[in-house]
């Protein structure tokens, strides 16, 4: 794996996606800008039935902390709230 990460590295197309073993996680080029080099960062995006991406940008993870950020973020239940009363506010008939 890592000959094909420094492959990409160097000859990649900006942003370009490489599919990973793992469904749904995918290896991102995020090109140069500014000072800051190109490099390399895992995208979280959920797939179809064909491995696909279901979504046009994913989570972009850049490092293990960032990661870990997430996973944090994503197991705290208090969020299920959020997203019931985002679905309550899109459901049909909705007068707002």
């Amino acid at each position: 794996m890592e000959a094909s990460l420094r492959d990409m590295l160097k000859h990649g197309r900006k942003f370009e996606r490489m599919r990973t073993d793992e469904p749904g996680v995918f290896v991102r080029k995020i090109p140069r800008s500014g000072d800051e080099p190109a490099y390399l960062a895992v995208e979280i995006n959920p797939t179809d039935e064909h491995g696909n991406p279901t979504k046009k940008i994913g989570v972009i993870i850049q490092n293990l902390d960032e990661l870990n950020a997430i996973r944090e973020i994503i197991s705290n239940k208090e969020i299920d709230g959020v997203f019931k009363a985002i679905e309550k506010m899109d459901s049909p008939g909705r007068s707002w």
